[in-house]
Order: C-alpha cells, then structure tokens, then sequence
C-alpha cells in the first residue's frame, strides 16, 4: 500500500474545516431564528395587551365624552347583556350607541331610540372577554377583562351630573 500524498490528505482536513464551518453558521442562523421568532411573540403580545388597555379604554372615554349630557348615559341589562347606553339626538330624532361585550369582543351599536336593542348588529371594536359598567351618582367605573384574562379599569367622572344627573 502506497501512503497518500500529503497534499490530499491536507486538501480533506480543509473540507472537514469548511464543513464544519458551514454546519456552525446554519446551526447558529438557526438559533438567531427561533430567538427572533419568541421575542416577535412576546412583542406581539406585549403590543395587544396595550392595544386593549390604552386604545380600547381610549376609544370607550372619548364616546363617554361626546355624550356627557344630562340624561344621555345609562348602565342597564338588556337580554342577559350589561350595555352601556349613549342618548344622542339628531334632527330631533332621538338614537342610541350600545356599547357592550359578547364574551368575545367589545361591540357598538347605533339605532333609533324607539328600535329594541339587539346584540346581532354590534360591530366589533376590539377583542375582550368581559366588560363591565359600574355607575354610581356621577362616577361610571369602566373594567375590561382581554383575552389573556389581565383586568384593565378607568373611571370617568361625569361633568353632566352636576346639571341634573347622568
């Protein structure tokens, strides 16, 4: 048997080297990967979470604003469903905003005043599994429940009470 040229025995460590370089890269683009992957989900999550508690309580306060008249805001039960009702009048045709949660999401609905509340036509807002209304004197206390199961609460005071009630 003849011993194999130096050469060539040199030319296999360097394609074990590459190889092994190569095997190293992908393994560590890997890693990168999987690591970019979990903190793209911890943001995601991190970003619906403020969704929920900055632009949710947001967007139900600014509908709150606009309609802090004396007699146009109301907490009642309507078919098993806490709602949040918001009395506007326009042409002198009186309307209602229903803002209430199917378990699912957040939901508004506007229609006449003299038309029954349903719960079919409320358009989705944003996602939550509960909402709910407390009002005491000029005080509505606001909690949502997300998805996640992290409670978010806001009150609002109502400057409408101070003319004869809310």
């Amino acid at each position: 048997m003849s011993a194999r040229p130096i050469t060539t025995q040199r030319g296999d460590v360097r394609g074990a080297f590459v190889f092994a370089l190569l095997a190293t890269f992908a393994l560590l683009s890997l890693v990168v990967v999987v690591v970019g992957a979990r903190s793209y989900r911890m943001i995601n999550a991190t970003a619906e979470q403020a969704f929920v508690s900055r632009t949710g309580m947001s967007y139900l306060l600014g509908k709150l604003r606009g309609a802090d008249e004396a007699g146009q805001i109301e907490v009642r039960q309507e078919l098993d469903v806490t709602v949040l009702t918001l009395g506007q009048t326009f042409g002198g045709e009186a309307y209602h905003t229903y803002i209430y949660c199917d378990g699912v999401a957040v939901r508004e609905y506007f229609a006449r005043a003299d038309l029954p509340f349903s719960p079919d036509y409320g358009e989705k807002i944003f996602d939550a599994a509960s909402l709910t209304f407390a009002l005491e004197g000029s005080l509505l206390e606001i909690e949502i429940v997300d998805q996640g199961g992290r409670m978010h609460e806001s009150a609002f005071y109502l400057q409408a009470a101070k003319e004869g009630g809310a």
